[in-house]
């Protein structure tokens, strides 16, 4: 999958907006700040997520609210808040679908489309389909969704394939999924370390550690230098750049938000994490 940012005014000029949804939601984002609206969708696949930016109506009639994925923590459907045994559920990184049903499962979003359905990815791979009027809450980033409901009990244990479960201030970063958010928010010179473990499968029968596997490269993958499913970062939206298992601290290109990733151009058959500590070293 191949990521094209675009700016807020040319999606939707181009894309034209088809309709505004019955289904109301709150972003709940990284920063903490809430921004409420309509579920609306674009374009003829009918789609909310485009290009990596998720979008709400704007009630006072102004232009859309529309952030990258990588900047909400929490999709929210109920409103209130969420409940204990809920937020229990959270794993140390990657997804998690709260249903009004009391049920919560891991997996990845995929998208919102209609303004109306949820499109889900489940740990199996399976791509299912739920009524947004039935979901309670999407979890995206679940430390900053921690920070925004007060929730200091501990998360729940997450595999990671053979390796054992996720440490203490690790984060964990999925294969199949796109970018994972990496906890914390950098400075332009920021020197940020990473110690990385596991390995991940970048298709059947084909694992790579965190430096990749050297037999497949790419030029239309995120980081074209860089061998399939080696780690790699970057900061908001900018430039993504190399990390393997390198553990000399790098220095941030940009001000934003650290996100990391598996070097690949199709996460959809891609099973297994590495497991990062995060440290900023100064500058």
């Amino acid at each position: 999958m191949r990521q094209k940012l675009i700016s807020t005014g040319v999606l939707v000029a181009s894309l034209g907006l088809y309709a505004l949804a019955a289904e109301r939601a709150t972003f709940i984002l990284t920063d903490g700040e809430r921004k409420s609206g309509q579920v609306v969708f674009h374009g003829s696949d009918r789609e909310n997520l485009i290009n990596g930016y998720l979008n709400l109506s704007n009630d006072t009639g102004g232009p859309e609210f529309t952030f990258p994925i990588g900047q909400v923590a929490v999709i929210d459907f109920a409103g209130g808040t969420p409940s204990q045994a809920e937020l229990s559920q959270l794993p140390p990184s990657g997804h998690l679908l709260a249903l009004k049903s009391g049920q919560q499962q891991q997996g990845t979003f995929v998208n919102m489309i209609g303004g109306d359905t949820l499109v889900w990815r489940n740990q199996s791979g399976e791509t299912q389909h739920y009524a947004l009027s039935d979901v309670s809450r999407v979890y995206l980033n679940p430390q900053s969704a921690r920070t925004a409901f007060n929730y200091n009990g501990a998360a729940a244990t997450a595999a990671v394939g053979t390796s054992g479960t996720v440490p203490p201030g690790a984060v964990l970063v999925q294969a199949n999924q796109v970018w994972n958010d990496g906890g914390i928010n950098v400075k332009k010179g920021d020197r940020v370390a990473f110690n990385t473990t596991g390995q991940v499968s970048f298709a059947q029968g084909q694992t790579a550690g965190p430096d990749g596997n050297g037999t497949v490269r790419r030029p239309n993958y995120p980081v074209p230098v860089a061998p399939v499913g080696a780690l790699i970062g970057r900061v908001g939206t900018g430039t993504p750049f190399p990390i393997g298992s390198n553990s000399q601290p790098i220095v941030m290109p940009n001000d934003g938000r650290l996100m990391l990733g598996v070097n690949d151009d199709e996460y959809g058959d891609n099973t297994g994490a590495f497991t990062v500590t995060v440290t900023k070293a100064g500058r």
